[in-house]
């Protein structure tokens, strides 16, 4: 048997396993058929994707781009620059979607569905503050120029929606009014079919009709936000709809939420498939307020935004930031989270409630710390999403290294490996003498993130875009969390939490050293007292407040009858 039928025997039985889902065999058949024909593109492609399958895209990258390289076929062309274009999004590789970018605008290797993606493509983790600048300038000049192209191509809503870039947006510290605006256009162009979706026929009601929708009604930080409004709107008032997206995940919280319409009387509605049903089962319910928890946060929902569905239309902090969107009317937030100019920040009228504009219930922790658990020292923990660490933010943790040089500093690790690596990567080069105490944890359970949280000595919200969900949780145990507010709300929460629950002398800093010296004094001088303290006045103020849900109906009922 000479090496080409050798390395065919290896390939198929590459091939073969692949088909069985045994990628790492699969792996081993491949390279072996890879050592009798370097060249050979078929076999890169298929190793390629197995090593995709596997989630390890550094090799996956240094195959395709080598193959790349070779002389190919077209197809093979095509295809290894389509998985190319997947593995710099799994690596959130900038330097590398640009490339792609360049040979879009060179060659036809591109649908225009993918050139587009190319287009909107926006990094999860900068590398530095001016990156983000960078970046940006180029990307909103690019968004900009497409918007006005005369001859811009269609796309089938259908067959190819995009994925809006503006959630990765809102993590870069900059203001996003004109260019969420900009985005609302763009895709009412691209997809012109918007255009002639708008609810015509509006209903009087005799009760108010609410329609609160989200993909995350499930095992999901918005199902915790807004549950309680849903279960304590008083019915004799309103008539209360979940919508749910068919992406919505199982989960128990989704099958509770479901189950719960009997005892809290609200009418669960699963939302289609296929787009234009969503719109008219949405529009037969005749709403007065079509609520949307959290809109940017679901491609699968985003274009049903972009559509006027009821009377009333409004959205609030389940993604923090505004949408640019006429269509919607409303954001709900309150007095505790806005400063005095807030209104010019948003597209939509800013809705102030005298409260935290949820009902949250009080977290149950059936494994509770001991007390001596409690007041350890120079514990710092910072456990949120790994996207919410602006390059800001690594010079307040170098700093607090070096004041205390007991502080040990834990993040948790994000699902995505290669985004736990970028963001490591990054905070070497600021912090270059103390790295061997920052640490990452693995991803928790609930009550195992409440309880981490407890033995923590402080938390740190970190720049730009901070805690929401996870502080309140947190407030079980009372560890305090040091905060740096902006004037944009994805930074306030723990600022306005604070304000509703009364605290004396919160830990709220100006500026970056006043912040570093806040964590460390607290990392340094916690006890028992002071945390007993903040869950107390959670518990008296925050959780649970059925104060909230008399302002909101009252809230409700003023706009509908406007």
């Amino acid at each position: 048997m000479d090496n080409q039928e050798k390395a065919k025997k290896f390939f198929l039985e590459g091939i073969n396993l692949f088909i069985k889902k045994e990628f790492d065999k699969a792996i081993i058949e491949f390279k072996k058929s890879l050592e009798l024909q370097p060249k050979r593109g078929s076999i890169i492609l298929n190793l390629s994707k197995t090593y995709f399958k596997v989630k390890n895209y550094k090799k996956a990258k240094d195959h395709l781009e080598k193959l790349i390289s070779f002389s190919v076929s077209l197809e093979e062309k095509k295809e290894a620059l389509l998985l190319l274009y997947e593995v710099y999004i799994n690596l959130d590789d900038i330097n590398g979607i640009q490339k792609l970018k360049k040979i879009s605008s060179s060659e036809d290797y591109f649908d225009d569905f993918t050139k587009m993606k190319l287009n909107l493509y926006y990094p999860k983790l900068f590398d530095s503050v001016d990156q983000i600048k960078n970046f940006r300038e180029g990307y909103s000049e690019n968004i900009k120029k497409i918007l006005y192209e005369e001859n811009l191509n269609t796309l089938n809503l259908e067959k190819n929606p995009l994925v809006p870039p503006n959630f990765w947006l809102s993590y870069d510290g900059e203001d996003n009014l004109e260019i969420n605006k900009k985005f609302t256009k763009l895709f009412k162009k691209i997809y012109p079919e918007l255009n002639q979706l708008d609810l015509k026929d509006r209903v009087r009601n005799k009760k108010i009709k609410i329609g609160f929708i989200s993909e995350f009604f499930t095992n999901h930080t918005i199902l915790k936000l807004f549950e309680g409004i849903i279960y304590k709107l008083d019915k004799s008032k309103f008539d209360v709809y979940i919508f749910y997206s068919d992406k919505t995940l199982p989960g128990t919280r989704y099958e509770e939420l479901k189950r719960n319409s009997m005892m809290y009387d609200y009418e669960n509605v699963f939302l289609p498939e296929n787009f234009y049903q969503k719109v008219n089962l949405i529009k037969e319910k005749c709403l007065d307020i079509l609520f949307y928890t959290d809109i940017h946060m679901s491609q699968n929902l985003y274009y049903l935004t972009l559509i006027r569905l009821a009377k009333i239309q409004m959205t609030s902090w389940g993604h923090p930031e505004t949408t640019g969107n006429s269509k919607i009317d409303y954001f709900l937030s309150s007095k505790f989270l806005e400063i005095e100019d807030c209104q010019k920040r948003y597209s939509e009228k800013v809705l102030l409630s005298n409260y935290l504009p949820m009902y949250f219930y009080k977290p149950k922790v059936i494994n509770q710390l001991r007390e001596d658990l409690m007041v350890k020292k120079n514990i710092y923990s910072c456990p949120q999403n790994l996207i919410k660490m602006h390059p800001s933010f690594d010079l307040a943790i170098n700093k607090i290294l070096k004041k205390d040089k007991k502080a040990e500093i834990y993040f948790i690790k994000d699902s995505n490996e290669e985004l736990t690596k970028k963001f490591f990567y990054r905070l070497k080069k600021t912090v270059t003498t103390n790295i061997d105490r920052i640490y990452f944890k693995e991803k928790l359970t609930v009550e195992q993130f409440i309880n981490d949280c407890g033995k923590s000595s402080v938390l740190l919200d970190p720049f730009i875009f901070g805690a929401g969900n996870s502080f309140h949780e947190s407030m079980y145990y009372g560890t305090p969390t040091v905060t740096m507010p902006t004037k944009y709300l994805k930074s306030r929460i723990v600022t306005g939490a604070y304000n509703q629950m009364e605290i004396e002398n919160p830990p709220i800093a100006k500026e970056v050293d006043e912040y570093v010296d806040l964590c460390v004094e607290f990392a340094n001088n916690i006890n028992l007292d002071l945390k007993k303290y903040y869950s107390e006045q959670a518990n008296k103020n925050l959780f649970e407040n059925e104060k909230v849900i008399q302002d909101l109906e009252l809230k409700f009922e003023s706009i509908v009858n406007n």
